[in-house]
């Protein structure tokens, strides 16, 4: 609820309080009674009441806009599906090595995506303005019952001699009307939540502009930003998040000369989307030139094998089949059958090197193959569970002395040193043990994740012992989190504010007390 929410609810729960606590005397037509006065104040108050803001004629008129929007992408979008879907021979090479066949497929993707994403804010935007009329409706409501509550007392300084009664009577309809007044409040902050929630959503999916830079096409940006891991939807499984476009866009500015014909040689002998967008990535991570080029030597050999980069450099896809069932803890994290799952009291320390991994294509590739691909002494599940366990190891080594397991300000340390240092970010510990400090923070959380930084977080039931998991996702109301057990599951996000997320782990870790959430540097 929003702090306006809040202080709505407050007010209109002092204000009922105060109505239920009135005690009117028999005697009160005779010799008058102060509660009678007090009542009348009490409606009259209740009838100034603010009423929930917005016009729904206004937001219908924006919903509208966007509905004409999307069938004019959607027209856009049939016409560039039926060029790509004729094929065109492969002799445009735009300036990141991306073939005419490849930007035709992106466009019409986007084109498609775009349709889809107007369509669905005129649907959030029509619900909003259903959600800011039944608001005023129900404060409509309730005003009047606050009349007819008033209308029932004698005019002017008369009320003071009410009956009991009919003071009872005006003040049980009274209530009624603080009721609907209350209703009214719900409805207004649960039609904004969820417009608030899905319109940030639909702006954070806002991906090619963001690679913003003079040394790319607009067609190379297209087809880098829709490069997707393959396994699942492709929209959900972008290899570049909003954060690596941004960040690549400012490295290559800031290429020299050289390095930049370096690199454009690697982009341009690619030879896929998915392996052009690695290497972008892998820029975006913070890596020298040098770096970077034995990185793209290891991964050449598969650059057309968009599963096997997959497999080796991004641990976490959104499968097809994940069911997004609320405590669902069947989709396991694994490469060639060993899962990326803590080995003890190493919560903090693992789920920061998945992340880690998730973040920067060339940890990965040093996890799962040793830096050796395609060597079956090296490229294989036991080898990788070696591996894995050694990096848990190192950063586990980094808790105070004798303690089991690590602590929040620990986990801030290993997660700015992990995955900071190579998203940009700066992780904060904030606490968040209480339902309203989850609830001002969770738009914060939805931002991070939206934009492709994890946001590690403790959870706990009173004050024993915790489990560190990561937010990695947000969609609709619902979060998804990564757990070091080795799987990823989804929580409602009243789960989350309430403290009842206990599907994500067990009952023992039901409550997130504390977070980490990352800043921009």
């Amino acid at each position: 609820m929003t702090a306006v929410g809040r202080r709505r609810e407050g007010a209109l729960k002092k204000l009922r309080e105060k109505l239920e606590a009135l005690h009117f005397d028999e005697l009160g037509k005779f010799v008058g009674d102060p509660s009678n006065t007090a009542l009348v104040d009490l409606i009259a108050e209740a009838i100034g009441f603010p009423a929930p803001e917005g016009s729904p004629r206004t937001v219908e008129g924006k919903a509208a806009d966007y509905r004409r929007a999307a069938r004019q992408a959607d027209e856009v979008r049939g016409g560039v599906s039926a060029v790509a879907t004729a094929g065109l021979p492969n002799t445009w090479v735009g300036e990141a090595g991306s073939k005419a066949s490849e930007v035709t497929k992106a466009a019409a993707r986007n084109a498609e995506h775009m349709s889809e994403t107007f369509g669905t804010a005129a649907r959030e935007l029509a619900l909003l303005a259903e959600g800011i009329s039944a608001a005023q409706n129900k404060h409509d409501f309730g005003l009047d019952a606050l009349r007819s509550a008033r209308n029932m007392l004698p005019d002017g300084g008369k009320a003071f001699f009410a009956t009991a009664e009919d003071a009872i009577q005006a003040r049980k309809v009274a209530l009624a009307g603080i009721g609907y007044l209350e209703s009214g409040v719900a409805a207004a902050e649960a039609a904004g939540k969820r417009a608030e929630r899905a319109l940030d959503k639909l702006a954070s999916e806002a991906r090619s502009g963001q690679l913003d830079t003079r040394h790319l096409s607009d067609a190379d940006r297209v087809v880098l930003a829709d490069a997707a891991a393959p396994g699942g939807d492709p929209s959900e499984n972008e290899i570049l998040t909003n954060r690596d476009l941004k960040r690549s866009g400012v490295r290559l500015n800031s290429l020299s000369a050289h390095d930049r014909a370096a690199y454009d040689r690697l982009l341009d002998g690619a030879k896929s989307p998915q392996e052009r967008a690695y290497l972008v990535k892998a820029l975006a991570a913070g890596y020298p030139m040098s770096r970077i080029q034995d990185f793209a030597r290891k991964i050449h050999p598969y650059g057309d094998k968009p599963a096997w980069l997959q497999q080796h450099l991004t641990p976490i896809v959104n499968r097809s089949g994940d069911s997004r069932r609320e405590g669902d803890q069947s989709q396991t994290v694994t490469f060639d059958g060993q899962r990326w799952e803590q080995e003890g009291d190493t919560c903090v320390a693992l789920s920061t090197v998945t992340m880690h991994a998730q973040s920067d294509p060339l940890y990965a590739l040093e996890l799962t193959t040793g830096g050796h691909p395609g060597d079956p002494d090296h490229d294989n599940g036991d080898a990788f569970e070696e591996r894995l366990r050694a990096e848990e190891t190192r950063v586990y080594d980094r808790r105070a002395e004798g303690e089991v397991g690590m602590s929040g300000k620990e986990s801030e340390m290993v997660a700015d040193d992990e995955i900071g240092a190579h998203t940009g970010s700066d992780y904060e510990a904030l606490s968040t043990r209480t339902k309203e400090s989850r609830e001002e923070v969770l738009p914060k959380i939805r931002d991070a994740v939206n934009s492709g930084q994890p946001v590690p977080f403790g959870a706990r039931t009173g004050d024993k012992f915790g489990h560190q998991m990561m937010v990695i996702g947000q969609d609709g109301d619902r979060l998804q989190i990564y757990n070091p057990w080795g799987f990823t599951t989804w929580v409602s996000e009243d789960d989350f504010i309430n403290g009842t997320m206990g599907g994500a782990s067990s009952d023992k870790y039901s409550t997130p007390t504390d977070i980490r959430l990352p800043a921009q540097k």
